[in-house]
């Protein structure tokens, strides 16, 4: 089971499948689910490779190979009031999860909301997600909400022309009532992390937070600048001291961001449309469309009422599809979530008979058996728990979910992790940084074994995040590992945790 959603919302979300079937498209960087026609969908597919591609070209990223578990899985669903279904809220155009279990996205192909006649409001929505899942991924250090949230709109604002050049600088209309007027932060709180007092003071993340991306990317000397202040705020230095070193006089540096936003002039970076993007794109098997509904409420996350209703319907898919290896993987995981492990372990096997590489059935027979093991400690046997998540990352060594459950597998049997075990969890937050859950392991493993500078790197993109988790704790223990205190910012972690735990109970 994923992260959770009501019921209520799923049902929504999902209803009766329509009568369009779903097709899959595969490219270098994502897994397309949609009922589009072939044509629609390898035309939205290849525009999302340019835009990764442009992207990567500007901020001169790598683009390794990738495999299934670290491709980002999109599902494109029927209409905007499903797409907030999924987010249990209203007026949500897109939603982005990332996840170690490998992330997801949900867009809908209704184009109805505009924010002008040539960019889309779900491209506009998912570009401004997928920019956070590649700088995650290309992470060099922490990163301040500002430049988080304004450098996301500034790509997220991207026009995809129709030769497949992309152009980026275009300003945020929904905002722009705040990137041209005086609200919410000035430059010198932008820069210094100042805590949000107000709604204002939040949006202006996002919309000064354009302003100062744009008017640094297209002024002389500006990228130098950024990469000054980036320095000095990851070399220890306090916010302010970091942005006095790169800029100078915050005052003047705000009455320039005022007469730039005023002037209305913005620049735009056109990238030339590379090769045309690989798009293989297959239709799905009678099973898998029939059980895909079920898998996306699945893979989305459910409470435990959607739990009983999504695997009433998976038991009945699954026993005419015994053979299908997608639909008893789903099966599997259907069962899991509601606590029949071995309903799941049955289900992984039929999956595994038909693929015997199917990472989904090894990791969810890995988690079953984890489970009975864990009910029942005297007859535990954690090498046979491990050996479905060693088999797992043995398929696709780039998917971060084996190796991190391998990890949790040894506090799970109150176990000390092995090296190998420890190894794997940091490869793992490598894989997929987007997680913040595996992030935070990946720190508190760090401060155990007393690397106060590997910790300190990780945990300031927490510290630093946009979206209202920043909380004195967390401060309190960032300033501890940044001393080179590594058993005292532990003991903040731990304390919180066990506040948290308490408060779950």
């Amino acid at each position: 089971m994923r992260f959770l959603v009501t019921a209520a919302a799923a049902l929504m979300a999902c209803a009766a499948p329509a009568s369009a079937a779903w097709h899959q498209a595969k490219t270098r960087h994502f897994l397309i689910y949609s009922k589009q026609s072939p044509a629609d969908l390898k035309a939205y597919a290849e525009r999302l490779e340019r835009f990764d591609a442009a992207v990567r070209k500007v901020r001169a990223m790598p683009d390794p190979e990738l495999t299934d578990g670290a491709r980002l899985t999109v599902y494109v669903l029927d209409n905007s009031q499903a797409v907030e279904g999924m987010a249990g809220q209203r007026g949500v155009a897109g939603l982005y999860l990332g996840r170690a279990s490998g992330s997801i996205a949900f867009v809908s192909p209704d184009m109805s909301g505009l924010e002008n006649r040539r960019m889309k409001q779900p491209d506009l929505v998912f570009f401004h997600e997928y920019l956070h899942h590649l700088m995650l991924s290309d992470q060099k250090g922490a990163i301040p909400a500002w430049m988080v949230e304004g450098g996301a709109e500034f790509f997220g604002t991207a026009v995809v022309e129709p030769d497949g050049a992309v152009s980026f600088g275009a300003p945020p209309y929904g905002r722009g009532w705040l990137v041209l007027g005086d609200h919410g932060f000035n430059a010198r709180q932008l820069l210094t992390q100042a805590e949000a007092f107000d709604g204002l003071d939040q949006i202006s993340l996002y919309s000064k937070g354009w302003l100062l991306s744009h008017y640094l990317t297209f002024t002389p000397g500006g990228t130098r600048q950024l990469a000054t202040y980036m320095r000095g705020l990851n070399s220890g230095k306090t916010p302010l001291a970091a942005a006095e070193e790169a800029f100078g006089d915050l005052r003047a540096l705000d009455r320039n961001l005022d007469r730039y936003a005023t002037s209305r002039k913005f620049n735009a970076l056109r990238i030339e449309a590379g090769p045309a993007p690989v798009v293989a794109i297959r239709a799905l098997g009678a099973g898998e469309d029939e059980i895909m509904p079920y898998r996306i409420r699945s893979d989305r996350g459910v409470d435990v009422q959607g739990a009983r209703s999504i695997v009433t319907a998976a038991r009945r898919i699954g026993a005419r599809y015994p053979a299908d290896a997608f639909v008893q993987g789903a099966l599997a995981e259907a069962e899991y979530d509601v606590q029949n492990h071995p309903g799941a372990i049955a289900a992984a096997d039929r999956a595994l008979a038909a693929d015997p590489r199917n990472v989904q059935a090894m990791v969810y027979k890995g988690m079953a058996f984890a489970e009975l093991a864990r009910k029942e400690p005297a007859k535990a046997d954690w090498a046979n728990v491990r050996s479905w998540f060693i088999k797992a990352n043995r398929a696709d060594v780039e998917n971060a979910e084996p190796l991190y459950l391998y990890y949790q597998s040894f506090a799970w049997a109150g176990q000390r992790p092995t090296a190998a075990a420890i190894k794997g969890l940091h490869y793992a937050h490598a894989l997929a940084p987007q997680d913040d859950g595996l992030r935070l392991a990946s720190v508190r493993q760090y401060l155990a074994d007393n690397d106060s500078a590997a910790a300190t790197r990780l945990f300031g993109t927490l510290v630093f995040d946009a979206h209202g988790r920043r909380q004195a704790t967390l401060t309190s223990a960032y300033e501890q590992m940044k001393a080179g205190k590594a058993k005292e910012a532990l003991a903040i972690l731990d304390q919180e945790e066990k506040k948290n735990t308490k408060g779950r109970g």
